[in-house]
């Protein structure tokens, strides 16, 4: 049988990604060894990281190249072999439970990043859905995104080999995604994965930004979710008392500390508004509000497990 999360519970997720703690526990896997060929050549090498200070997530949206775009695909072949289909792009194949690990189950697999780290090695991040009977994805609005990482190394006849499989090691997003996914960098030498995150559920809106570090065969989750916007606009009819609408722009800077791992920064704006006490208006005309602007700034420090909140404040509302 499939795995499954209960409605109850996903939309229980949603709102708790939204409470006020800023912070998340650290978590790590240990994966398996395994071994798949391709038939292409591996693409030409790229280039390092961007530096630290320019990492921001302004990146998210910039649409893949057709190298990028080619680049998946050769690995998704490598990963999955006969699995993989390349009219829908993606792979119908059996992974480890989210749970315990330990069964298999069948689910629908996507490639959302890929990176080549240099002397033959590449590592493929996956997006994974419950697959159905028909072989097609089964998801909902509360449906998270199944966090799938593979490293790769090149063998000498230019074909790519699987040496770890990450399978399944966090539930983020909805509608079966995990939401935006780019690189970033950690600190000197440290490769990351940054993913923002959220859900949208009758009229309000809430994003995080989930890190992880991506090592020599390994992935540690730094920080499952830091607030970086929501806003109450879908439900802000006349009832409604306050409306708001809060946002952040995030980017890494050296460690004040000296740590290996770099600060995380985020520039806050946005405003909310309350009813005029005292107005009385018609029957369906919008109160008059009154407009507060918010403007904050906020670091985070790792502390050798979770980025925390260290200096200022992070004013997102909870949902």
């Amino acid at each position: 049988m499939n795995y499954r999360t209960p409605l109850a519970v996903l939309l229980a997720c949603a709102m708790l990604v939204a409470c006020s703690d800023k912070t998340a526990a650290t978590a790590a896997s240990t994966p398996a060894d395994v071994a798949a060929d391709t038939l292409a050549p591996a693409p030409a090498a790229e280039t390092a990281p961007a530096p630290a200070s320019v990492s921001t997530d302004d990146k998210a949206d910039v649409p893949k190249s057709e190298n990028d775009r080619a680049r998946e695909a050769e690995l998704m072949r490598a990963v999955f072999g006969k699995d993989y289909r390349a009219d829908s792009d993606d792979a119908l194949a059996d992974l480890s439970d989210p749970d315990q690990h330990l069964d298999k189950l069948s689910y629908v697999v996507s490639a959302v990043a890929s990176k080549l780290l240099g002397n033959g090695r590449a590592v493929l991040v996956a997006n994974a859905e419950t697959a159905n009977t028909e072989g097609t994805a089964e998801s909902a609005h509360v449906t998270q995104g199944l966090l799938n990482v593979f490293f790769l190394t090149q063998s000498g006849a230019g074909k790519w080999k699987v040496s770890k499989r990450v399978e399944n090691i966090a539930a983020l997003g909805s509608s079966g995604q995990l939401g935006d996914v780019q690189w970033t960098r950690l600190g000197q030498d440290k490769l990351g994965l940054a993913i923002r995150h959220g859900y949208t559920g009758q009229g309000y809106t809430i994003s995080q930004l989930a890190l992880f570090e991506v090592g020599d065969g390994e992935v540690t989750l730094l920080s499952h979710g830091i607030d970086l916007h929501s806003d109450n606009m879908g439900a802000c009819t006349e009832e409604m008392d306050e409306c708001w609408d809060v946002s952040g722009n995030w980017r890494f800077a050296t460690a004040q500390g000296g740590g290996d791992h770099d600060d995380l920064l985020i520039d806050f704006s946005g405003f909310k508004e309350k009813i005029k006490a005292g107005v009385k208006v018609k029957p369906d005309q919008d109160p008059p509000r009154t407009s507060t602007p918010i403007t904050a700034q906020a670091r985070y420090v790792f502390d050798g497990k979770t980025y925390k909140l260290a200096e200022g404040r992070n004013p997102v509302p909870g949902v």
